[in-house]
């Protein structure tokens, strides 16, 4: 479900922004808090067009306004039959019931959850230094404050920042980021940027007054993340996406991540020769990689291409390919994770290479995502619980599979294309 339209189109908002990258996190009965990215392209010629996906900010070498917004939407979604094989089912309709547009400086990606006094945060990774060149990320929490009007019709809200809190941790280096905030606790899992695992938790007390740390609260012992990375290398890595959530029953919480692959594992087109040797048939994996001598597999450059779709259309691609994996890892210490997916796509109108995974929350019964998409458009994403379940693979069952992970695209079911702006 593309909810870009009900964004872009907010009055403060320039004329042709990008939105997208949109985390979610629910306050109460039908009310949702979203945080989001905001891009206007530099160049008038390079700003993004509402429906299309041809005009990524990379290809403005992010030189325009880079910004954010806070919105406060209502959500309303429809029941679908369960279908054999995992689907995407779409909420009905979105209505925006304040919002407030954040254009002081770029504050980037941001994670949604609630602390454990139930009180709404936003955890981000401030961005320090400019793309393409010398970075590094500072990890800060801030509360955010919903003022609303509730007497009366139409009900109104005014979402705002409370003042920042450092999460600090003296083993982390200067380019971690997307740690994952576990919803409703004082808990978060540290991501080692490449490798992923083993699964490491710190425990801040709390986010009003975060304490510094200077250990993890435990480390699971998980030799799936090391051979992994032992494996792949620089051709393919996981790497944190949402907040965690408790799942049903209290035994274990669910996380979406996502997989930075090298665009030749999927594409022979990233290659030049590599089209000729293969064929133009899109892969799933990175086995043909795999068998280049080890040095060879760590000096292929990533490089941007173009391609031909289906449809005709020649499309650029994004010099990485990004995709989402599920993750299960147990609510009891040392909180070892025990279930993984194989990469998995949303439906994209134009596979520019991106889709990235911000949000997780529940609607009803049902699992809702928030996800960009060719960092241009803001979407959410609905699977049942029991779809999700077939996604999820034993840990100890995908080490033995580990040159088989895969990228797959789930199938879309239920996709209302004239969803309700009013509820």
């Amino acid at each position: 479900m593309d909810i870009t339209p009900h964004l872009a189109s907010l009055p403060d908002l320039p004329p042709q922004s990008c939105v997208f990258n949109p985390a979610i996190v629910h306050v109460t009965g039908n009310i949702y808090v979203l945080f989001a990215r905001v891009y206007v392209a530099k160049d008038p010629a390079k700003r993004c067009v509402l429906g299309q996906l041809d005009k990524p900010p990379f290809m403005d070498a992010w030189n325009g306004t880079l910004a954010n917004m806070l919105a406060v939407v209502r959500l309303k979604r429809r029941n679908l039959p369960t279908a054999a094989t995992p689907v995407v089912r779409a909420p009905m309709g979105i209505k925006v019931i304040g919002y407030r547009y954040l254009n002081e400086t770029n504050l980037e990606d941001g994670r949604l959850f609630k602390d454990k006094a139930g009180r709404v945060m936003l955890y981000l990774s401030m961005p320090f230094g400019k793309y393409g060149g010398l970075r590094s990320s500072i990890n800060l929490v801030y509360r955010i404050f919903l003022n609303c009007t509730l007497a009366g019709r139409p009900v109104r809200c005014d979402p705002s920042m409370g003042p920042a809190r450092l999460l600090y941790y003296t083993g982390s280096r200067a380019w971690d980021k997307n740690w994952v905030p576990w919803n409703g606790t004082s808990m978060m899992s540290y991501v080692r940027y490449g490798p992923f695992g083993p699964h490491s938790t710190i425990d801040w007390l709390s986010y009003t007054q975060p304490r510094p740390r200077n250990r993890f609260a435990a480390v699971a012992s998980e030799p799936f993340f090391g051979r992994f990375n032992s494996t792949f290398g620089r051709l393919m890595h996981l790497s944190g996406g949402t907040p965690a959530v408790l799942e049903p029953g209290g035994e274990s919480y669910l996380a979406v991540g996502h997989v930075r692959a090298h665009p030749g594992c999927l594409h022979p087109h990233a290659i030049p020769g590599l089209l000729e040797l293969l064929g133009p048939k899109v892969r799933a994996n990175c086995l043909h990689m795999l068998k280049l001598p080890a040095e060879t597999k760590e000096s292929i450059p990533f490089h941007s291409f173009s391609y031909t779709a289906a449809d005709g259309r020649v499309y650029k691609h994004y010099h990485v390919d990004y995709s989402f994996f599920f993750y299960r890892f147990s609510s009891s210490p040392p909180y070892p994770i025990t279930h993984i997916s194989h990469g998995v796509l949303p439906p994209s109108e134009g596979h520019f290479g991106i889709v990235f995974p911000n949000g997780l929350e529940r609607l009803g019964s049902d699992w809702l995502i928030g996800y960009g998409d060719a960092d241009q458009a803001a979407k959410l994403m609905l699977l049942s619980a029991a779809d999700v379940e077939k996604l999820l693979v034993p840990l100890h069952m995908m080490e033995h599979l580990v040159k088989e992970y895969s990228v797959c695209t789930l199938q879309l079911q239920g996709q209302d294309q004239r969803l309700r702006s009013e509820l």
